[in-house]
């Protein structure tokens, strides 16, 4: 143990803490390690696997793999809908204002046509 300590240290790596090197020297991929086949647990063989577990493997990385598609097509959803709603809300603010002003032209409009029949209405 204390040699993988060492070694990341003189690599010029932080040292490790106790439980990573603990966690490396007793790992069940150690071929090496006695630790588990002492406390009665199986430690995964280097033999190669059949071919059921082949096949599930397979299908393990076909899933991670549409997973990963799902995730990324799910992340550009996220950007259109975004976009989508930074729009909608653009919309809505160009309409306030243009209802805004269509109400300041039509009181011009009613003020005109008032002056214009007051006009009218004053001569012989």
């Amino acid at each position: 143990m204390e040699t993988i300590w060492t070694e990341a240290v003189d690599n010029g790596q932080a040292p490790l803490s106790s439980a990573e090197v603990v966690s490396k020297v007793i790992s069940p991929d150690s071929s090496n390690s006695t630790f588990f086949k002492n406390v009665g647990l199986s430690t995964r063989s280097l033999k190669t696997p059949s071919a059921a577990e082949q096949a599930l493997i397979e299908e393990l990385a076909a899933q991670k793999q549409k997973e990963a598609v799902t995730s990324e097509e799910f992340v550009e959803l996220r950007k259109r809908s975004k976009a989508a709603k930074e729009a909608l809300l653009k919309t809505q603010q160009l309409y306030e204002n243009m209802k805004k002003r269509q109400e300041e032209n039509d009181l011009v409009l009613q003020r005109i046509l008032q002056a214009n029949i007051a006009g009218i209405s004053s001569q012989p």
